[in-house]
């Protein structure tokens, strides 16, 4: 995708500072991705997917992207959809990851902590993240649509 193109899309701003985030294109194997950058406190805003083809380490991505839960425990709100975002943790480096496009906030040097916990052989909190995914569970469960219709049956 070419910068022009992009740059005809919608321009994002910056949850923390409030201005236009500026678009960088970054060099990676494969089809170059665009990323959203603040000029004034640097963080970063990354598109669903996006995060994996920086970092190439698919278990840190997915424990950071996948199975986040439903419940919001950050303020931040999502610079794409304006929805909720979560704090999602690896080990001390905390990062924002919106709980309806899957897209990922940075602050300032996390990119850089995310890729040295990478080559170290990051392991996760399993125990956290089984947490996580019952807690997925039973949202799903109690908003199925099975559910909903048994519900008007009991009524």
């Amino acid at each position: 995708m070419s910068l022009n193109k992009v740059s005809k899309e919608r321009t994002l701003e910056c949850h923390r500072c409030w201005v236009d985030l500026d678009k960088k294109e970054i060099d990676i194997f494969g089809p170059n991705i665009i990323i959203d950058i603040c000029p004034k406190c640097n963080g970063i805003w990354l598109d669903k997917g996006e995060l994996g083809k920086l970092l190439k380490d698919r278990k840190l991505t997915d424990y950071l992207t996948k199975h986040i839960g439903t419940k919001s425990r950050s303020p931040m709100i999502c610079p794409k959809c304006s929805m909720t975002m979560d704090i999602e943790r690896a080990d001390d480096v905390e990062v924002d990851v919106c709980l309806t496009c899957g897209g990922v906030w940075l602050d300032q040097g996390e990119l850089e902590a995310l890729k040295s916990k990478s080559e170290e052989g990051f392991k996760g909190d399993e125990l956290a993240k089984e947490e996580e995914l019952n807690e997925e569970r039973r949202y799903k469960a109690r908003n199925s649509s099975l559910n909903k219709f048994l519900k008007k049956l009991t009524r």
